[in-house]
C-alpha cells in the first residue's frame, strides 16, 4: 500500500535525455497531482473518504498501544489476510515455486509467504508510527556500511539509492535522517488521494521528499543528483514492455534500467540499500559497497542485472521480509 515506486517510462525518458533511443489531512482540502488536480467522481470520493477515516481510526488505536503490542496486532490481522485472500497467497507460493523450485518443502513455501504477508502489515504500520521511531532513531537504528555511503558523497555527484519491498522499506529513509543527508524518492500516487497526502506527510516526517512521477519529475530527480543528494529507487518490480529482460532467481522478468541510466547520466554512485527489520522497533539499515558500471554497449544491461543479483542475495537471506504477492514473473511482452 505505502510504495510502489518503479514507472518503467522513466528509463525511456533517461534515454533520451542521454541522446539514446530506445500525518493528518484536512478531508475537504482537494490533494492534487503535481501536474493537475485530480479527477473523480462524487461516489468515488464518498468512498475515498471512508476509507481515509477508516485507516485514520485504526492508526489512533494503534498508536495509543505499545509499539510491540500494535506490531503483533496487525502481524494476526495479516494472517487473517493469508487465509482470506486466496489469490494473493496463490502468488505468493507460485513465486516461491519459481525461485526455489523444490529446495523447500510445501509447508517451508506456506510458512514464508505468510510471515512474507506479516512483513508487508508491519511496514504499513511502520510508516504510520514513523515519529514515535524518530524521536529515538540512534537507538532504533544501526547503520552498516557507511563507508560506502561517505565514499558516494564524496564523489560529489548525488547517489542513487537502489532499494526494493525487502524488510522495512519506508525505512531507508532514516539512512540519510541519521547521516544528515537530503535525499527524496520516487513515488507513484495511491488511487485515494487523502491516503496519498498522509502518507506523503509521514515521509517528509524524516525530511524525505516524495517525488511523484509526473511531467516534470525527471527534471526534478536530476536536479536532486546535481545538488549531490540521494535519490531511492525501487527495483523490484514488473517494469512491463519498456524493462530489460533479465534474470531473477534464475528467471528471465522485466527489470526497469532506471538506476543505472541516472547513474550514466550523472555520474551518480548506484548503492544498492536495505532495512532490515530485527525485531518490532528495532532495524539494521545496510548500505552495500557501490556498483560500478562497465564500459561497453551493454553497460546498463550488466549493471542492472549485477543490481538484481545482489538483490537476490539479500532476500535470500530474509525470504520472509520480502513482498512474495507481488507478480514479479510475466509472460514476456513483444516489445521488449
Amino acid at each position: 500500500m505505502a510504495a510502489q515506486y518503479a514507472n518503467t517510462a522513466w528509463a525511456k525518458m533517461v534515454q533520451q535525455q542521454d541522446g539514446r533511443r530506445p500525518g493528518r489531512i484536512v478531508p475537504n482540502q482537494t490533494p492534487r497531482h503535481l501536474d493537475g488536480p485530480m479527477k473523480r467522481g462524487r461516489s468515488s470520493d464518498i468512498g475515498y473518504l471512508c476509507q481515509f477515516y477508516a485507516v485514520q481510526a485504526l492508526m489512533i488505536v494503534l498508536r495509543l498501544v505499545p509499539f510491540p503490542l500494535s506490531g503483533w496486532i496487525v502481524q494476526r490481522m495479516a494472517d487473517l489476510y493469508f487465509v482470506c485472500s486466496p489469490k494473493r497467497r496463490h502468488i505468493a507460493l507460485e513465486n516461491l515455486t519459481i525461485a526455489y523450485g523444490d529446495t523447500l518443502s510445501a509447508g517451508q513455501k506456506r510458512t514464508i509467504a505468510r510471515r512474507s504477508f506479516e512483513s508487508q502489515a508491519l511496514s504499513i504500520l511502520e510508516l504510520f508510527v514513523i515519529h514515535k521511531m524518530k524521536k529515538h532513531a540512534a537507538r532504533r537504528f544501526a547503520i552498516i556500511g557507511q563507508p560506502h555511503f561517505d565514499e558516494a558523497v564524496a564523489r560529489g555527484h548525488g547517489v542513487v539509492f537502489v532499494a526494493s519491498h525487502l524488510g522495512s522499506w519506508e525505512y531507508i529513509g532514516f539512512a540519510g535522517y541519521l547521516l544528515r543527508h537530503p535525499r527524496a524518492v520516487l513515488v507513484k500516487n495511491l488511487k485515494n488521494p487523502y491516503l496519498n497526502t498522509m502518507i506523503d506527510t509521514l515521509r517528509k516526517a524524516i525530511d524525505t521528499v516524495p517525488i511523484l512521477k509526473a511531467a516534470n519529475a525527471l527534471r526534478h530527480t536530476l536536479a536532486t543528483l546535481r545538488q549531490n543528494h540521494g535519490v531511492a529507487i525501487i527495483i523490484d518490480q514488473w517494469a512491463g514492455s519498456e524493462g530489460l529482460w533479465i534474470e531473477f532467481f534464475g528467471r528471465a522478468t522485466s527489470t526497469t534500467s532506471l538506476p543505472a541510466r541516472l547513474a550514466h547520466k550523472t555520474g551518480g554512485a548506484l548503492i544498492p540499500i536495505y532495512c532490515i527489520r530485527k525485531t518490532i522497533g528495532h532495524y539494521e539499515i545496510h548500505l552495500l559497497p557501490a556498483v560500478p558500471l562497465p564500459d561497453g554497449p551493454d553497460w546498463d544491461l550488466q549493471t542492472t542485472k549485477r543490481l538484481n543479483d545482489i538483490l537476490e542475495s539479500q532476500i535470500r537471506k530474509y525470504p520472509e521480509q520480502w513482498s512474495w504477492n507481488h507478480r514479479r514473473w510475466k509472460p514476456k511482452p513483444r516489445t521488449t
